[in-house]
């Protein structure tokens, strides 16, 4: 039985089409979603942080392992996304140091990194 209350909840504004979200933005978050588990399982690594927005964005997380462990991940993450070598962030700021590595899946861009103190 539905009470009047719960008939009164409103429900999140749509779109003109009557969508949610447009249908294409959730197809293309959905390719990039199977494009990262691709990549993920052809790199064997378990415990990553993933986002997915403009570009797919793995975290290989400080908890994983000690700094050298986690500079090999992102390394192996950025050959198994056909990307170059990682890099060390050189930029004055909260990421100096950091280590991170660019490359692709599937037709989308892939930004890989781990957070490294920066030590003097």
């Amino acid at each position: 039985v539905m009470t009047t209350a719960a008939a009164s909840i409103s429900q999140p504004s749509a779109t003109p089409a009557g969508e949610l979200i447009p249908a294409r933005a959730v197809a293309a978050q959905a390719h990039a979603l199977r494009a990262a588990a691709v990549l993920i399982e052809r790199a064997g690594i378990a415990g990553l942080s993933l986002t997915i927005d403009d570009l797919i964005t793995i975290q290989v997380p400080v908890h994983l392992a000690d700094p050298d462990s986690r500079a090999g991940a992102v390394a192996v993450l950025a050959a198994a996304a056909d990307g170059g070598p990682p890099r060390r962030d050189t930029r004055p700021g909260a990421t100096r140091g950091w280590i991170f590595a660019d490359g692709q899946a599937a037709g989308h861009a892939v930004r890989i990194f781990t957070a490294i103190e920066e030590t003097s």
